[in-house]
C-alpha cells in the first residue's frame, strides 16, 4: 500500500572468482528483506533501531550453533542520511549490512505477457542453443 513506511534491509554479500589465476573476493549489497510498519515514520525508525541492534546475517549465524552462548560484536553506525550501517563480526569472519526506512511511494503488479514463439533452427545454432 503506498504511503506506508517500511523498514528495508540490505546485506552485503561476497563471492569468489578467479580471472587469470588471480582470485578475487566480489562484494555486492542485495535487498534482503522490506517489513511494513503500522504507524508513523517515528515507529518505523524505532523497528530499524532494533532490527540494527539483533539481526544477524546468514554469512555469520550458520556458524554460531558451533559455540553455544557466542554473540557476535556489533557496531552500529548512523549515517547522515539516516541510514544504519552494522558490521557484524564473530571469531574470524566479518559482514555488513544497512537498514534503512523507506516510505512506499509507488507499486506496480507484474505483468505476464505471451511466450515469444521458438526461434528458426539456425538462430539456434547461431546462439549456440540448437544441435548442429
Amino acid at each position: 500500500m503506498t504511503g506506508s513506511w517500511y523498514v528495508v534491509l540490505e546485506e552485503e554479500t561476497k563471492n569468489y572468482a578467479s580471472v587469470d589465476g588471480h582470485g578475487y573476493d566480489l562484494y555486492r549489497w542485495h535487498l534482503a528483506r522490506t517489513t511494513e510498519v503500522e504507524g508513523t515514520r517515528e515507529a518505523a525508525g524505532a523497528a530499524a533501531r532494533s532490527l540494527a541492534d539483533s539481526h544477524v546475517p546468514d554469512s555469520i549465524g550458520r556458524f554460531l550453533y558451533l559455540y553455544p552462548g557466542a554473540r557476535p560484536g556489533r557496531q552500529v553506525y548512523r549515517m547522515p542520511d539516516g541510514t544504519l550501517l552494522v558490521r557484524v563480526t564473530h571469531r574470524y569472519d566479518e559482514s555488513r549490512f544497512r537498514v534503512s526506512v523507506g516510505e512506499l511511494v509507488a507499486a506496480q503488479e507484474e505483468v505476464g505477457g505471451e511466450r515469444l514463439p521458438e526461434a528458426p533452427s539456425g538462430v539456434k545454432r547461431l546462439f549456440g542453443r540448437g544441435r548442429p
